[in-house]
């Protein structure tokens, strides 16, 4: 939460804060099922350019010689990881999280 000068927006602010519901603590604790929101598998693996990419979902683009910050791209499974138009094939791609491509998923397949 940001701080605000203004009191009516702090005590707006804390009244939203105090208003969200508590998250529930699970009992069953690293037991769970792995969803794609709760990050990289396996962590810190990096695909160069040229890899096929395995896993649709969020990677860190991070440049040779820092020309660029690393940065997010999303990245679609079968693709290929590109080179950079600076860095060439010196670019490395790290898996942030995963994320299923919409149209694979069952809700929203197109038909054809």
């Amino acid at each position: 939460m940001q701080a605000c000068d203004n009191p009516k927006q702090q005590a707006f602010a804390l009244e939203q804060r105090a208003a969200r519901p508590l998250t529930p603590v699970s009992s069953d604790r690293g037991k769970r099922r792995r969803h794609h929101w709760e990050g990289p598998h396996p962590k810190g693996q990096m695909y160069r350019a040229g890899d096929p990419v395995k896993e649709s979902g969020i990677y860190e683009a991070i440049h040779e010689a820092g020309h660029r910050p690393p940065h997010d791209v999303v990245m679609i499974a079968s693709d290929l990881f590109p080179p950079c138009d600076t860095c060439s094939d010196r670019v490395r791609f790290r898996l942030v999280r995963t994320a299923p491509y919409i149209f694979t998923d069952e809700d929203f397949e197109k038909s054809e």
